[in-house]
């Protein structure tokens, strides 16, 4: 009877883990048409860190500044973007030697090229030569990596990717609306020699890789997946990745396919300049993995008129989005980036405004920056209420306008309106901050109760009045 029983057990125990996987956006109502939202990047997660080395290949980095990237400064990156809802156990590893030449792991450094044989070989042989002293289920995640300096198709081909849900899934025609070459996003089950099995998240990282690669594919096996894709979808341009043909300079070659979103989130590029830290994510990001909740939401509908005050989204606070529904597939995110925390490598600070689109997949644009400053870069990508022609974003098709506005300490306003009101809006709110700067430099009380009294008719909708009150000091 035991024996009869036990692979019908077995059954059950894969399809709970199929569910515990892909289950966690099912316990979400979609209440506030952000789309679906992980359950499961929330808590500690026990993560099993191993250095791999090859035959014939040499590291290039020491293994404790490895394991300091690895481990310190990844654990302090993964609980400033959550706000401390999210954390890692780590168990360093290392070196571990793996059986085979390098040559035998090497896989294509373009998406749609990598070899997902390569990449399980990689996977269960790293299993294979720690399962004598690793019990893998104690596990949430597994990061492998390859102790050799790798640049962009040289070392060990590809500087980091996911493999675990990702590249260990091998490549088919995918049966969505773009009917792309790609990887239906699913979680493999990976197993050592000795039959010990693992089929949670796992990412691949060289020993040079900057730490926004790290956390770039990590949120990728931290959020999971719905429907077959995952919550925290790449952001940058898949077909420009795999567009063998470019002739990119390689040092250039992540702004070059950050077509959509720039450095403003690492899930489109991982880093603004090369050996300096990576910038945070966008609240688009953060909202999928369940660390922006509904009361840290403002939603405005177009045609509306609404104030806020949104705290640094580096930093938290009580307000740190304003959403604006535009259509059942489509909504703007509001936010407040401030250069400080890991945004202090971001190429500017103010309100940036997000385009998103529910049904598109990794790689085909789900999240579009509105720039302020139309050009090749993201450098002026924020709207600033002093910065001439940056101070007003204007969506004349659906009714909407933002306008950034002064400061309350250290929260940043933005008032949502529509587009009729802009002149009146800029004006006031200029005339405020030209008030709030002159009282800075000399402060009276006369000034702090005109400063006052503008700001009040200004929360009242009031434009003109609050315009005629700040102007006339």
């Amino acid at each position: 009877m035991e024996k009869a029983l036990k692979p019908f057990i077995i059954c059950i125990l894969l399809i709970i883990f199929n569910i515990n996987q892909n289950a966690s956006a099912n316990d979400i109502a979609d209440k506030n048409g952000l789309g679906p939202q992980s359950k499961q990047a929330i808590g500690q997660k026990n993560l099993l860190i191993v250095v791999v080395r090859f035959p014939d290949a040499a590291p290039a980095v020491p293994i404790e500044s490895i394991r300091k990237k690895a481990v310190s400064a990844f654990s302090a990156y993964l609980v400033e973007q959550s706000y401390g809802l999210a954390s890692i156990n780590a168990d360093f590893r290392g070196y571990v030697m793996l059986p085979d030449a390098l040559s035998a792991y090497k896989v294509s450094p373009y998406n749609n090229q990598v070899d997902s044989a390569k990449v399980r070989k990689l996977v269960e042989d790293t299993m294979t030569a720690v399962e004598s002293e690793v019990d893998f289920s104690l596990y949430d995640h597994m990061l492998i990596i390859p102790a050799v300096n790798t640049t962009f198709g040289t070392g060990y081909g590809m500087v980091c990717y996911c493999a675990n849900p990702g590249m260990l899934t091998p490549i088919q025609k995918k049966k969505d609306k773009f009917q792309s070459a790609g990887r239906v996003g699913k979680y493999e089950t990976v197993r050592s020699k000795g039959g010990k099995e693992f089929r949670g998240g796992v990412f691949v990282g060289a020993e040079n890789a900057n730490l926004g690669m790290f956390a770039h594919d990590y949120f990728h096996a931290l959020g999971g997946l719905y429907e077959g894709r995952r919550f925290a979808p790449c952001l940058y341009d898949y077909e420009f990745q795999s567009n063998t043909s470019a002739e990119w300079p390689k040092n250039e070659f992540y702004s070059h396919i950050s077509i959509y979103m720039g450095p403003w989130d690492i899930m489109s590029q991982h880093f603004v300049k090369p050996g300096t830290p990576p910038p945070g994510i966008s609240s688009f990001t953060k909202i999928r993995l369940g660390w922006i909740g509904d009361d840290q939401i403002q939603a405005v509908k177009p045609g509306e008129t609404s104030l806020s005050f949104l705290s640094p989204l580096s930093r938290g606070g009580e307000l740190l989005v304003v959403m604006i529904p535009v259509d059942k597939d489509t909504y703007y995110l509001i936010e407040n980036r401030q250069q400080e925390g890991f945004d202090k490598t971001l190429p500017d600070s103010g309100i940036l405004i997000l385009e998103v689109k529910l049904m598109p997949d990794d790689g085909h644009g789900p999240v579009r920056v509105k720039k302020a400053v139309n050009s090749d870069t993201f450098d002026k990508a924020t709207y600033k209420l002093e910065a001439g022609g940056r101070n007003a974003f204007v969506d004349g098709e659906n009714n909407v306008a933002v306008i950034p506005l002064w400061k309350e300490k250290d929260n940043l306003g933005v008032l949502v309106t529509t587009p009729n009101l802009v002149e009146s809006v800029v004006k006031a709110a200029l005339a405020i901050q030209e008030l709030i700067d002159k009282n800075k430099a000399k402060s009276s009380k006369e000034t702090e109760t005109a400063i006052d009294t503008a700001i009040a008719a200004f929360k009242n909708n009031d434009f003109e009045k609050s315009y005629a009150i700040a102007a006339s000091k």
